[in-house]
């Protein structure tokens, strides 16, 4: 470790330790975490990951329009080997930009790795919308009741042009009702079906794509991305220079909000070590970014909390949150909360990510 790399490591170690800030509000329009666009509808929400025809593109999303943000506070990812880790608090306070960029320094360091496919298991949680007697003709309504459904998916992403890739989804559906007079509004009516009856494994012959904005990426494309900062700000420029503001609803983003909507769609994706150290430098310059400390996710992970308020009327209006492991750099779970709500409206929680030697198949470590 150089001079200056031990310094800043010291003054990681040496800071105070201060009290998370509390919670904060967030939104449902960016369902997903993302910024929900006018023109590609988005279908499967229930699955969790979206499935889009006739490319098949693969839509995560994170997201939000126009900076704002809670005051700051932060604990820090000091260490760069192990796995996804269930750890202890170890909590030290610094704001946003400092985790940032410690999370770059423990991304560098990580070795390159590649296979024949990217694997992710997700545990989706969000509202129900939908409900009837058969969930594969639903009918949109607004329903007298409120309730929450999650589900689990498993999915293949084939590297090689031409290999087939999976998804496996509706795994272990679980509803969750508001209240008991929310339940028994949902028996008054029949006990409709909330969630698909068994998981539904789902193959395809042809490239799934994963969409930062309205741009599609295979797996290939997305090992090659920049792995200097200052090359994928320029890459990300020029993609949201591209972009038509007619696919955006209400309008379209700010680079930065268009920043922050990439940093989930990649870090949950088949990036290299060099493309996630600089994505973490990147948005490391975004002021809107704020450190919310050591928080849990949905599996009791400890990780950082970064947020990133977005403003508007209605929908438009809430917080999004990435949580990052504070051992590895990886993602453990995006959140969006709708404004005024302390619990997440949106919670997407990343099991395992990594790469799998066949269909079916999890990474080996």
């Amino acid at each position: 470790m150089n001079d200056d790399h031990e310094e800043f490591a010291q003054a990681l170690r040496t800071l105070a330790q201060r009290e998370p800030v509390p919670p904060a509000p967030v939104s449902a329009l960016v369902r997903r975490g993302r910024r929900t666009r006018r023109t590609r509808a988005v279908v499967g929400a229930i699955a969790g990951t979206a499935l889009v025809s006739a490319a098949v593109v693969v839509v995560w999303g994170s997201g939000g329009f126009v900076p704002a943000g809670p005051p700051s506070i932060a604990s820090v990812p000091l260490s760069g080997d192990g796995s996804r880790s269930s750890h202890s608090p170890r909590t030290q306070s610094l704001d946003a930009r400092s985790v940032l960029l410690a999370a770059a320094e423990t991304a560098a360091r990580e070795p390159a790795t590649s296979g024949p496919y990217w694997y992710t298991r997700q545990r989706t949680s969000q509202p129900v919308h939908y409900f009837g007697k058969k969930l594969k003709r639903p009918q949109r309504q607004k329903i007298p009741f409120s309730a929450t459904v999650a589900s689990t998916q498993d999915s293949w992403y084939a590297s090689a042009k031409g290999a087939p890739s999976r998804t496996v989804t509706g795994q272990n559906p679980k509803v969750t009702f508001a209240s008991s007079a929310d339940e028994a509004k949902w028996k008054r009516l029949g006990s409709p079906a909330l969630a698909e009856e068994k998981p539904s494994t789902n193959d395809y012959d042809m490239e799934l794509h994963f969409q930062i904005g309205n741009h599609n990426f295979t797996v290939r494309q997305l090992l090659k991305l920049p792995t200097s900062k200052d090359r994928l700000e320029s890459q990300l420029r020029r993609l949201f220079d591209e972009e038509s503001a007619s696919d955006w609803w209400p309008a379209k983003p700010e680079f930065t909000d268009y920043v922050w909507s990439a940093a989930h769609d990649l870090l949950a994706g088949p990036i290299s070590p060099g493309t996630r150290s600089a994505l973490y430098r990147l948005l490391a310059e975004q002021p809107a970014i704020k450190s919310l400390g050591e928080v849990t996710d949905s599996l009791g992970r400890t990780g950082v909390a970064l947020a990133w308020a977005t403003a508007g009327n209605g929908d438009a209006a809430g917080e999004a949150r990435l949580i990052v492991d504070d051992d590895t750099a990886e993602l453990l779970s995006y959140e969006f909360r709708d404004q005024g709500q302390s619990a997440p409206t949106l919670q997407v929680t990343y099991e395992d990510l990594g790469w799998a030697e066949a269909l079916s198949e999890r990474p080996q470590s």
